[in-house]
């Protein structure tokens, strides 16, 4: 397919993470990890979730650079990047949580324009695009169109997503829960759902190059530490690193903004 537009690449994109889902869920429970030279954990189902997606992906945008988060750069001469995040929340995956999820994200110039993440256990698939909105779709939920704008916080008790190591370095000054579940993806397309106010993060690219197209789309926003907006161009290619970012629902934004302090 030569060029394909953003709709025909989520039809391509969509079966390809859900084929590769599968390899996590056939090791799901039953291997170990291993740390890697930053700290974090990685395992087996990590690096053939990879191997599965490169290929796929390489085979149905040969012209277009790839970055995984296990094996790096796979480049072409292209402004499009794929960005893979095999197995995002592996320490939930050892520990059979259920918050776990497979994302991938396309990023042209900097800015991430499609999203797909899949969250195998829990059957939720996710995905967004540019211009195309934002969807669930599960067993339990059926096909939802997602619009946090037309969501009624006050109707909800406020939740905040956290890092698990949040509490170190940050303190939050708001009447709410914070919770952990263990992934950049669930956070993200937690909020994206509208099912939390908001979610505080520090990640490489990789981590939201598939959720933060989804929340985009949805309605959400998307600020640096100190209430700075974020430009989406930070999403730099050459530097997968990001700061603190703060992802919200348009009514908790200005509020969880000015609640977070530094230690």
């Amino acid at each position: 397919m030569d060029n394909p537009n953003l709709a025909e690449r989520l039809e391509i994109v969509k079966p390809l993470v859900r084929q590769a889902a599968k390899i996590a869920m056939a090791k799901f429970g039953r291997i170990s990890g291993q740390s890697k030279k930053d700290g974090t954990l990685v395992t087996e189902a990590d690096k053939d979730v990879e191997e599965c997606l490169v290929k796929g992906l390489s085979k149905e945008f040969p012209q277009e650079n790839i970055i995984g988060e296990e094996t790096g750069w796979h480049k072409a001469n292209s402004e499009l990047v794929w960005s893979i995040d095999p197995i995002d929340g592996t320490s939930a995956y050892l520990c059979r949580l259920p918050s776990w999820g497979v994302s991938v994200g396309l990023i042209e110039n900097g800015v991430p324009i499609l999203g797909v993440v899949y969250l195998p256990v829990l059957d939720e698939l996710y995905w967004g695009a540019r211009g195309q909105g934002a969807y669930l779709e599960s067993k339990l939920w059926g096909l939802e169109r997602l619009d946090i704008t037309k969501t009624d916080l006050d109707q909800k008790e406020h939740l905040i997503l956290v890092p698990s190591t949040f509490h170190h370095r940050f303190s939050l000054k708001i009447r709410s829960k914070m919770r952990s579940l263990g992934s950049t993806v669930a956070h993200a397309l937690t909020v994206a759902r509208g099912d939390a106010a908001g979610a505080i993060m520090r990640i490489f690219h990789w981590d939201v190059a598939g959720s933060l197209p989804i929340l985009l789309e949805a309605g959400g926003c998307i600020d640096c530490l100190g209430g700075r907006p974020f430009q989406i161009k930070e999403l730099n290619k050459e530097n997968p690193q990001l700061p603190v970012l703060i992802l919200s629902n348009p009514q908790a934004r200005e509020q969880l903004i000015h609640s977070i302090q530094v230690k």
